[in-house]
């Protein structure tokens, strides 16, 4: 099974964040699970995958030790196939070519790999650029010197393992620890079905006295990450803006960054409801707060 798990896990290690299988943008906010774009305020499917990827590199020394190095680590898979070639004084040459493209795709599991391409080519991110060429560096000589040393004395998973080890493998103890990878995947999966592609928020942008009454202006911000437009009413309960802007459905296309305002004018203490409801997903985000007069 080694033989072949080995390359898939190192061909999904170079494709994942470049198709947007599992990326997380740091700079943009957001974070990508199999291509469904999703902003960090709803972070539980990103928080369940992490906790389920965790346990399955930890959980996987309950089946066999060591088993997540031998058939699952990258480092390892290519520190094989170099020592392979240096026996034909070959390993240099490849260890040079993977150096950069390791590096390259490091960054991208957290950056888009547009900007990392244009921040080494164009320098249009000093940082990024400067964190690149030290990456390459360490990659480097994890290629080029340490290789398997590596393993054996810097790697924390060798540490951790150590650590929650059992002195000996039983059948309770893998089908308790294969149990629970199972339910938390398909928690992690029922979390991102049933998480808004709908980003909404509420800003306040100004808070002024008119003298005998007070005028507060807000803003009301929808972001679409979902493929198909999405139609979105929003209905007021008790008090109701000025010029009421949502009188009628509001249309926000794929990828689309909506910002509407509205105004209360109120001279007394006044209290504000209002649901934000998606049509397509059946469901309503409820805003209250309270408006003080003059």
């Amino acid at each position: 099974m080694r033989r072949w798990l080995q390359p898939i896990i190192v061909v999904l290690f170079f494709i994942v964040p470049y198709f947007d299988l599992f990326r997380i943008d740091i700079p943009s906010g957001h974070y990508y699970w199999f291509t469904r774009q999703l902003p960090f305020s709803q972070a539980m499917p990103l928080l369940l995958t992490v906790l389920w990827m965790v346990f399955l590199v930890l959980g996987l020394s309950f089946f066999k030790p060591r088993l997540f190095c031998s058939h699952f680590c990258p480092h390892n898979t290519l520190s094989q196939w170099l020592r392979k070639l240096q026996r034909y004084k070959l390993d240099w040459v490849l260890a040079i070519v993977l150096t950069p493209i390791v590096a390259f795709t490091l960054i991208a599991y957290f950056v888009d790999p547009r900007t990392v391409w244009s921040a080494i080519t164009q320098d249009t991110s000093r940082m990024i650029l400067i964190f690149f060429l030290v990456l390459c560096l360490f990659i480097g000589a994890l290629l080029l010197r340490m290789r398997h040393k590596f393993c054996s004395t810097v790697c924390p998973y060798g540490y951790f393992q150590q650590l929650f080890r059992p002195e000996r493998t039983t059948v309770l103890g893998k089908v308790v620890t294969g149990s629970l990878l199972v339910l938390l995947g398909g928690a992690t999966v029922l979390s991102v079905f049933f998480t808004s592609g709908l980003e909404i928020d509420l800003g306040t942008v100004a808070r002024i006295n008119a003298g005998t009454r007070m005028v507060y202006t807000y803003e009301l911000r929808l972001i679409n990450n979902k493929s198909e437009a999405e139609t979105v009413t929003v209905t007021f309960r008790k008090l109701q803006p000025v010029e009421n802007p949502f009188s009628e459905p509001l249309i926000v296309q794929p990828g689309d960054a909506v910002k509407i305002p509205f105004t209360f004018q109120v001279q007394k203490t006044e209290e504000v409801y209002f649901d934000v409801c998606p049509q397509r997903e059946n469901r309503c985000q409820t805003f209250s707060f309270s408006l003080s007069g003059v």
